[in-house]
Parts: C-alpha cells; sequence; structure tokens
C-alpha cells in the first residue's frame, strides 16, 4: 500500500467508468520502470478495476530551456524505459513532438487529453516546481477523468510536513526521526491484466533505437541545437545505476574529502535524482549497506536533509523563483550594500561566455557548459562570485536561474533553487559584515587555492 501522504488528489471523485485502462502520465521526473510509488499506484488501481495498465510519456518541443542536452537525457532513458517495461510485461508509449508533430498538433487533440478521455483513471508524478503543477492543472480541466498525483521524489513525503523550515538543523530532526518509517525499499506491483491499448501516434522510439538514430530525433525537435549533448553524463535506469556503483565503490569511502573537486568523491547522481532515472530510496539504502559508516552519515545529511529541505521550500512556497523566500535580515542587507562598488560587473553573455576575469570561476562556468554539471564545492563559489558582478541581488538571481537551468542536467528542480537562494542567505545566518554581502555569507575564489589545488581544477576546463 502507497503512504496516503503522497497521494495529492485535490478535490478529484473516484475511477469513472466504464474505462478502457488505466493510464500512468509519467513526467520527465520519475523516468524508471521500478522502485516508483506512482507506477505501483496505477497498478494497483488497475488491478482493483480490472483493467490493464498503460504508461505515456511525451516530450514537447517548447518547455523553459529545452535543447538538445536535455532532450537527449530524456530520449536516451525513455530507451531504456521500453526495454524495462517490456520486461515487466508493461506497455509504453513514448510521444514525441518534433517540429512536423508540432505543426499537425495544431489542429488535433494532444495524445495526452485523448487518452485521458478514454481512461478510468489518470495517475501522475507530483513535482512542486517547474512547469509540472501547472500541466497537471491544466489536464484536470481538459478532462473529467479524475486525475491523482502521487509523489515519488521524496523518502519523507512533502505531505507529513506542516511547515516550512528555515534551515537545515530545524528539518534534520524531523528527517532522521521519519526515517525509520520511510526509508524502506520499494516494492513493484504487478499488473494482473495485460492487453494491449491502442494508441493516437506514431512511436519513432523504442528499445533498439541507436544513438544515431536518436541524435537524429533530437536534430528533428525545434529546440536550442547549441546546447549540445553532455559527454560525461548519459541517460537512463542502467547510467544511473552504474553511476551508483561506481560511487560506492570507489566515492563514497572518499566522501568526506568531498570538499575537493579535484577528488571523485561525489556521487554525480543528480541528474539522475532529478528525472527520477533512480530513486532516492535505492540509493540511500545502497550506500548505508556499501558504508563505511562515518562517510555514510555526511552523504545521507547531504542526500537526504538538504535536498528534502529544498523540496519543503518549493512546495510551500510558490514565490521560489523570486528572492521572497530569502530571510528578511538577508534582504535588507544586500539591499543596503546594492550600491556599495562592484569589482566589474559584466554582461549576461559575458559570464555565459565564462569571460570573467577570474579563470577559477571561468572554469567552474565552462564545466557547466561543456558537461552539464559543477562540482558541489565550485557550485556555491560560481553562485556566489555573481553577487559580485552584478548590479543587485534581482539580476544576480535571475543570471544564476538561467545558467542554471540551461545547461545543468539538474536544473529546473528543488535543489537548483534551494541551491541558488542559498547563495543570497536562504538556510543560513550572519556572518561577518563585507562590502556587497553585509552580512550574507561570502566565499572567496581567492581563498579557494587554500583549500584544494585550483590550478589543476583549471586545466581540467580549458578555454575552446
Amino acid at each position: 500500500m502507497i503512504d496516503s501522504l503522497r497521494i495529492h488528489a485535490a478535490h478529484e471523485p473516484g475511477p469513472k467508468l466504464p474505462g478502457e485502462f488505466v493510464l500512468y502520465w509519467m513526467l520527465g521526473v520519475t523516468m524508471r520502470s521500478r522502485a516508483n510509488f506512482a507506477l505501483t499506484f496505477a497498478i494497483d488501481q488497475a488491478n482493483t478495476l480490472g483493467l490493464p495498465i498503460l504508461v505515456y510519456q511525451g516530450l514537447r518541443h517548447d518547455y523553459p530551456w529545452a535543447s538538445d542536452r536535455h532532450h537527449t537525457f530524456i530520449l536516451e532513458s525513455a530507451r531504456d524505459l521500453y526495454r524495462g517495461f517490456a520486461d515487466r510485461g508493461i506497455q509504453y508509449a513514448f510521444y514525441l513532438e518534433t517540429a512536423t508533430e508540432q505543426t499537425a498538433r495544431g489542429v488535433r487533440e494532444s495524445p495526452l487529453v485523448a487518452l485521458a478521455r478514454r481512461a478510468a483513471l489518470v495517475v501522475t508524478d507530483f513535482f512542486p516546481t517547474f512547469i509540472q503543477p501547472r500541466h497537471l492543472k491544466r489536464l484536470r480541466d481538459k478532462t473529467d477523468t479524475p486525475v491523482i498525483a502521487v509523489d515519488s521524489a521524496t523518502v519523507v513525503p512533502l505531505r507529513a510536513h506542516d511547515r516550512t523550515y528555515s534551515a537545515a538543523r530545524s528539518i534534520r530532526p524531523v528527517l532522521m526521526n521519519a526515517l525509520p518509517h520511510h526509508l524502506h525499499p520499494i516494492e513493484d506491483a504487478e499488473p494482473r491484466f495485460r492487453r494491449q491499448v491502442e494508441v493516437p501516434f506514431e512511436q519513432p522510439l523504442g528499445a533498439a533505437t541507436t544513438d544515431a538514430a536518436l541524435a537524429a530525433l533530437v536534430a528533428s525537435c525545434d529546440i536550442d541545437h547549441t546546447v549540445t549533448p553532455s559527454p560525461t553524463i548519459r541517460g537512463g535506469e542502467r547510467a544511473a545505476r552504474a553511476r551508483l556503483d561506481e560511487f560506492l565503490a570507489h566515492g563514497l569511502p572518499r566522501y568526506l574529502e568531498r570538499g575537493d573537486p579535484n577528488v571523485a568523491a561525489t556521487s554525480r547522481l543528480s541528474a539522475d535524482l532529478h528525472f527520477g532515472t533512480i530513486a532516492i530510496h535505492d540509493v540511500l539504502l545502497a550506500a548505508r549497506d556499501a558504508g563505511p559508516a562515518d562517510c555514510y552519515a555526511k552523504f545521507l545529511d547531504e542526500a537526504l536533509t538538504w535536498r528534502e529541505l529544498a523540496h519543503n521550500l518549493v512546495f510551500k512556497n510558490p514565490k521560489h523563483r523570486t528572492l521572497e523566500p530569502v530571510p528578511a535580515w538577508a534582504r535588507k542587507e544586500l539591499d543596503d550594500h546594492s550600491a556599495d562598488p562592484r569589482p566589474a560587473i559584466y554582461t549576461d553573455a559575458a559570464l555565459e561566455r565564462a569571460q570573467t576575469g577570474d579563470d577559477l570561476w571561468n572554469a567552474a562556468q565552462r564545466s557547466l557548459v561543456r558537461d552539464g554539471e559543477i562540482h558541489n564545492y565550485m557550485r556555491m563559489l560560481w553562485g556566489k562570485s555573481v553577487l559580485l558582478w552584478t548590479e543587485d541581488a534581482a539580476r544576480a538571481l535571475r543570471v544564476l536561474e538561467h545558467l542554471n537551468h540551461k545547461y545543468a542536467l539538474d536544473g529546473r528542480d528543488p535543489n537548483s533553487y534551494g541551491g541558488i537562494l542559498w547563495c543570497f542567505g536562504l538556510f543560513d545566518r550572519p556572518f561577518y559584515r563585507r562590502p556587497i554581502f553585509g552580512t550574507v555569507r561570502y566565499m572567496s575564489l581567492k581563498a579557494a587555492a587554500t583549500k584544494f589545488d585550483t590550478r589543476a581544477y583549471i586545466r581540467r576546463f580549458p578555454t575552446a
């Protein structure tokens, strides 16, 4: 049984009968064929109703920051899902909106709405930010079939919290007390009724799609082709599992050294957790079993406390794309120092092209542009430094959101907003007063040389 706190049903009625099937509308945040609360709930409902289950996923061209990078990761993950669902006898249908399909959609009903009208029930993934909340509302407005969303992204369900937490120290004991109840392997339900469902579109993707064919599909979409696929991060359940295995064998034993970006001690699973190609439950349980205990304890704090603190923020505060969640003291400090002289003011283009006067920051930006990721410690330095080089906090926030979401594979995520807003004082306390920052925590690019070999890091990300 799925914990009722994971169910976001709004005021939806019971299943619409008769219906041809139960539709699981899979979003690009829970792209896995197992260990998936929403899928399990959908299968349980289908079994109860005596209906087959259909898993549908669609990918359009017009989501913000749509690019070859994000599309490629999603399509690679979908290719894996065809294999994973076939192994379980579950029908999976993936709709890709190419430039041709984009024109055709203007004169016909969307595949999602068409399938929803035929279903007895629609189950989808609950995700508290980016485009997902409004897409959920739109589908509910367009169909009389009930649409139920299920929280599969968190260990402790979002609805278990009755308030917003202002710091890690306030949510940490709550999570730790709840952990024995929630951190267990996710059980998979098996469908009892297996009938093929006719879908109203062609499926150009499948388990056997080659890398070349997949690249051609991406090229056929009306998206930003200047942001190229990551050369170091592949999408899909199998790639996520391989990254986890690598971390358990080599990274976790050195996790206490993770502050050095030249040491391979981090999990590099943030993109997989964002797209849901692996469950956070599986990651934490595997890390707990692998140890060592002190490394696991620190990893648990990072992967549970800070991650779920960010999810709590975006779930409870709809203004998380603004500076509104930042504590009043921090906003006042930044405002009071907004007229302080800056060491430089860079244009958006100069920042995006890594054309500042600091080689370390430029290397971090190049890693983001090239690979779609920045090392955890460097990301904090990267974000804090933008405050030095922009006229005020509002512009710094806009720049950071754009650069992060355009290039980072783990962008457009609750953690994105938690991390970005932390640069402005969220989840933090006052420090010694400095120009520009006031008492908001300052981080020095120059001082980084006392913590790790900055020249070695810079050499890893040379100019083109």
